[in-house]
């Protein structure tokens, strides 16, 4: 039974290797900044995993995560590659203008990055294979 239900969240395609590449390469530069830190805040570590892993899941298979997948995936690789450049600004404008707390950012940036990489796990394990380098 969970196992079907986890497999409802996956994409019915097996991962590529840019995918699982990024992941790794990601991965690298995440453990490589958060874990030399001493100020871990692991209730904000649980809320980014918590956060994104029901995002990856229940929430993107929802009508509302669909509309928006289908939105995204519609705008093109331009469109795609110009709201993520637009977001990485907006984030490093608010890292630079306002005093946030670093440590809890961090602490959620790395929850929610283990959440990626356990889903892209998952999706490795269902399909059972790694295919090609971009999907089809």
């Amino acid at each position: 039974m969970v196992s079907e239900l986890v497999s409802s969240w996956l994409p019915n395609r097996p991962p590529t290797w840019v995918e699982v590449g990024t992941t790794v390469l990601c991965s690298i530069g995440i453990v490589m900044n958060i874990f030399p830190s001493d100020s871990i805040s692991w209730n904000w570590v649980v809320a980014g995993f918590v956060l994104f892993a029901v995002t990856l899941g229940p929430a993107s298979n929802s009508s509302f995560g669909k509309r928006v997948g289908s939105w995204f995936r519609g705008i093109g690789v331009g469109g795609r590659v110009l709201v993520i450049v637009l977001y990485a600004v907006g984030v490093l404008w608010a890292l630079l203008t306002f005093d946030l707390p670093t440590a809890r950012i961090t602490s959620f940036i790395a929850g929610l990055w283990l959440a990626i990489v356990l889903f892209q796990l998952a999706h490795v394990a269902d399909a059972g294979e790694i295919d090609e380098w971009k999907a089809t």
